[in-house]
C-alpha cells in the first residue's frame, strides 16, 4: 500500500492526465451531440429527449470506464475508447453542413486531444501504477 507522501506524490504526477483525458472526453461528447442533434433534428418535438438520451449513452460508459480504470481493471481503456471515436466520427459526418469552421475545428480536436492523452506515455504509466496497485490489495 502506498503511504501518505507516496500517495500526494502520485496524484501531483497522474491526477491532472487523468483529468485532461476524462474532461475532454466528456466536453466532446456534450458539443458533438449537442451540434449534431440540432443540426438533425432541430425542429423535432423530442429534440431534447434524444440529447439526454444520447448523452447518457456515451456518458455512461465513459464514467464506467473511467472508475474501472482507478480501481486497476486493465480492461477499463476499452470502454473509455470508443466514446471519443464515436464523437469523432460524429464530428467528421457534419463536415459540408454549414457550420462554421471554427466549430468544427473545435469538435475534431477534443476527441482527438483526448486519443492523444489515453496513448501518453503519463497515461499509460498512470495505468500500469493503477493495475499494479490492484494486484497488491
Amino acid at each position: 500500500m502506498m503511504g501518505p507522501g507516496e500517495f500526494q506524490a502520485f496524484m501531483r504526477v497522474y491526477f491532472p492526465t487523468f483529468l485532461l483525458g476524462f474532461f475532454t472526453c466528456l466536453m466532446s461528447v456534450a458539443l458533438s451531440l449537442v451540434v449534431w442533434i440540432d443540426e438533425h433534428w432541430l425542429h423535432h418535438p423530442d429534440n431534447a429527449t434524444y440529447t439526454l438520451l444520447f448523452s447518457t449513452a456515451l456518458t455512461i460508459p465513459l464514467c464506467l470506464g473511467h472508475f474501472a480504470m482507478v480501481r486497476g481493471w486493465r480492461w477499463a481503456m476499452w470502454a473509455v475508447l470508443p466514446v471519443p471515436a464515436v464523437t469523432l466520427l460524429i464530428a467528421l459526418s457534419l463536415f459540408g453542413s454549414g457550420l462554421p469552421a471554427l466549430l468544427l475545428a473545435i469538435m475534431l480536436a477534443l476527441p482527438l486531444l483526448a486519443l492523444l492523452v489515453f496513448n501518453s506515455q503519463r497515461h499509460r504509466e498512470m495505468r500500469r501504477r493503477l493495475v499494479e496497485l490492484r494486484q497488491q490489495r
